[in-house]
């Protein structure tokens, strides 16, 4: 019975160790090409090209990254492509940033070409992804002595950016869900090419994928508020009307950290267009005050000014995307939750609606602090 049972255990051994992932498609990584950041772009003559640039993993070799471009019809194509010139097997399952050219976003039928990148279960739906705003050739080429590998050097510079909420960080994944929301538009970062690489903003996509516009840093500050989206430390500097608007080099300047920031939203429908009534607390603390106040006795007054420049901003910066058809902020989500009935007769074309609504912004500044002098 002892063997009988002896053999039992080693044949159930045997069963579930068979049904273990196995070792078969093994790759060692000299033999690999590991892909950090990919890049589509158009030329001359709207023929699409494909960029690669992976770290080489060789003792002998003198430059540690290689970059590759190629001409191709599909993404998918690219593969075989770059196999017939990189030194090991391209793998995309490490992509960590993925740049498209801005010429590219200015057609509106590019989207369909990214079909591999989410039905292909070996991409990673992780990379970031951003725009380029020149040729992404350049931006391959771009090798400076001072900075990590291109694709490290991007991927901390974008994080960084955006937890000063400079620019916003925007997945494949989180990509594709914005390419198919209804009640809202993409927004990606937008960086340069040449001979540094800078973060330029946020880049604004209409309903189809299209280039619509710019978002400065300062503005993606206010839409990383107004979204609710605000990471880490937000600096402002406003300028306040105290002494007149005066000329003098010192001018009317203050510049606090937003510390926190509440938000709600009431939706309705009057007039034939959609209203929302944004009501924001924010508190804030005093970084800087390039003016003489009396904060003890007048900090309500300051409060109020405040909360005027930040208004009359918040309303400058939902003017400017409703006049470029894109809707960052999701305003068409909260239309879809509480009034649907009206909802569904502008679903497919929500931005058009969203561009004639009423959106109305009151900031409450709170300040919470005012620096360690006097």
């Amino acid at each position: 019975m002892k063997v009988i049972k002896r053999y039992v255990h080693v044949l159930l051994i045997l069963c579930v160790v068979s049904l273990l992932t196995g070792c078969v498609d093994r790759i060692d990584l000299e033999d690999a090409t590991i892909t950090l950041m990919t890049g589509i772009d158009l030329n001359e003559k709207d023929q699409l090209l494909v960029y690669l640039s992976s770290p080489v993993f060789s003792k002998e070799a003198k430059d540690k990254e290689e970059e590759y471009g190629v001409k191709i019809e599909s993404l998918r194509q690219a593969r075989g492509r770059f196999d017939g010139l990189v030194t090991g097997l391209s793998l995309s399952g490490k992509i960590q940033v993925f740049v498209i050219g801005k010429k590219l976003l200015e057609h509106p039928d590019w989207f369909p070409i990214m079909d591999v990148m989410f039905r292909d279960a070996r991409f990673t739906v992780n990379a970031r992804v951003i725009v380029c705003d020149g040729p992404v050739k350049e931006l391959f080429n771009f090798n400076p002595t001072d900075k990590p590998r291109l694709p490290l050097h991007l991927t901390r510079l974008l994080d960084k950016a955006s937890q000063r909420n400079l620019t916003v960080t925007t997945r494949l994944q989180e990509f594709h869900r914005q390419m198919f929301e209804k009640g809202g538009t993409p927004l990606l970062a937008e960086i340069n090419s040449g001979r540094s690489v800078k973060v330029l903003g946020t880049a604004l996509l209409n309903k189809g994928g299209k280039y619509a516009t710019l978002l400065e840093p300062r503005d993606t500050m206010l839409l990383q508020m107004l979204r609710h989206q605000k990471q880490g430390e937000t600096s402002l500097t406003l300028p306040l009307p105290v002494n007149g608007g005066s000329n003098h080099i010192a001018r009317d300047r203050l510049s606090f950290l937003v510390n926190g920031v509440n938000r709600s939203v009431k939706t309705s429908y009057r007039n034939n267009r959609f209203q929302f009534d944004v009501k924001m607390k924010i508190r804030i603390s005093i970084t800087e005050r390039l003016f003489l106040f009396d904060m003890e006795q007048d900090y309500r007054k300051m409060e109020q000014m405040i909360s005027e420049e930040l208004r009359k901003e918040f309303a400058n910066l939902v003017t400017k995307c409703q006049e470029s058809g894109t809707d960052p902020f999701g305003f068409g989500v909260y239309a879809r939750a509480y009034e649907y009935e009206e909802w569904k007769k502008v679903q497919e074309d929500w931005p058009a609606a969203f561009a004639r609504a009423d959106v109305r912004i009151v900031p409450e500044v709170s300040i919470i602090g005012d620096g360690v002098i006097k």
